[in-house]
């Protein structure tokens, strides 16, 4: 015997509370740095395709050694020291790279292999290529006919 659910359209509303979770969760939780001299998000390039993401960081001015890289499931983490130099005796006139340790941290859209990702470091822009974990994969089930 099948069952029969009646339609209410009143199920279909949203408390204002779950409104605005929805709201703070999509626009508020963001990626987010820590520096020795200021606080602010870089700018990135994250990237999809069937297989893998491609997370894209500019780090001028540090050396690949000073990189630490940890994934777990879908988060990023990324850790690093600058380390730019000035002259004794020279004059500042503007001094945009500060010296210290950094910290960000990206959210991919699913979870990662980490044991196949994999970095690179060239023009002063850390790469990153990030496999999608087998489960999180989209996949292409054929249907098969059944024959009476």
């Amino acid at each position: 015997m099948a069952n029969l659910t009646r339609y209410n359209p009143f199920n279909e509303f949203v408390s204002l509370r779950e409104a605005m979770d929805r709201l703070f969760e999509d626009s508020v939780i963001t990626p987010r740095t820590t520096g020795a001299f200021f606080n602010r998000a870089l700018p990135a390039n994250l990237y999809e395709t069937a297989e893998d993401f491609t997370l894209q960081v500019p780090m001028p001015g540090v050396k690949p050694e000073n990189v630490e890289i940890n994934v777990q499931q879908d988060v990023v983490n990324l850790k690093w020291q600058t380390g730019v130099e000035i002259p004794e005796n020279a004059t500042v006139h503007y001094h945009g790279f500060q010296k210290g340790e950094y910290q960000q941290s990206f959210t991919v859209p699913s979870p990662i292999n980490s044991e196949r990702a994999e970095a690179s470091y060239k023009d002063g822009i850390l790469t990153l290529r990030l496999p999608k974990a087998e489960h999180a994969r989209a996949r292409t089930i054929k249907v098969n006919a059944a024959n009476s």
